[in-house]
């Protein structure tokens, strides 16, 4: 099957276009897997030139689009307001019919967000006041580094302020309410620590360390172990999945 063009595909010479994937899952009520994603738009004349340009689709700024597999089409995404989005490659998941996110918007407003792909209803849920605030001088909440995770079945929020190594779990009860996060745990700190790169099966940690090894942190245990692998940046990521009995039809 070749997926189709959207309509958003085909920009103008003055148009230059980001495309971010967000979500991928499956609506199980449609039997259908559908991709999330976002088009930003940006006009590249310069701008003595900018009141000459023709006001068309590409002036909104950015779109979302949603792809379905059973229709093999691209439907634009309506909403009211903006939607924050998320740049890491990790920060995003599936969970039960819903694709999740940790979005931004204008690099300081952080929000979870909820796409119902069933419905195709946004929800958005406010970030957990995990880190005490008298814990660190002139703690700034904007500040703080998030990562998004699936623990035991339920979406975590692991939170650490900069240049610290005490991490702080929450677990999220209720998608789309303000104070919903309940904290889990706090942990460390760790010597030689950089960020969590994700959680595997057995709620272990996998952590990047300042030298660039992965280690394993066992959350029972709070043992730290180092798995003989170097990697560079911040552009690792830890994918669990299981086997699905569910059949992708063919033409």
């Amino acid at each position: 099957m070749v997926i189709p063009p959207s309509p958003f595909d085909y920009v103008p010479d003055y148009v230059d276009v980001v495309i971010l994937y967000h979500g991928f899952g499956y609506d199980c009520v449609r039997n259908d897997y559908k991709v999330i994603r976002q088009l930003s738009f940006a006009n590249v004349t310069d701008d003595d030139d900018d009141d000459q340009l023709p006001h068309d689709r590409f002036t909104a700024g950015c779109v979302w689009e949603m792809y379905s597999l059973r229709s093999n089409s691209w439907t634009n995404l309506q909403f009211g307001g903006g939607i924050p989005e998320c740049y890491e490659v990790n920060n995003k998941f599936y969970l039960e019919g819903m694709c999740h996110w940790w979005g931004y918007q204008d690099h300081f407003i952080e929000h979870l967000v909820s796409f119902d792909l069933i419905n195709n209803v946004w929800m958005m849920t406010p970030p957990p006041l995990d880190i005490p605030m008298d814990t660190y001088d002139k703690l700034e909440m904007y500040l703080v580094n998030r990562e998004l995770f699936l623990l035991n079945g339920s979406i975590a929020l692991i939170s650490n302020y900069p240049q610290t190594t005490t991490f702080y779990v929450s677990i999220l009860i209720e998608v789309g309410k303000k104070e919903t996060w309940t904290k889990l745990l706090v942990f460390g700190p760790i010597p030689y620590i950089r960020f969590p790169i994700g959680i595997g099966n057995m709620s272990n940690i996998l952590f990047q360390t300042d030298d660039g090894d992965l280690a394993w942190f066992d959350l029972s245990t709070h043992v730290l172990q180092k798995l003989g692998v170097n990697v560079q940046g911040r552009f690792s990521q830890l994918v669990v999945y299981k086997e699905s009995l569910i059949r992708i039809e063919k033409e």
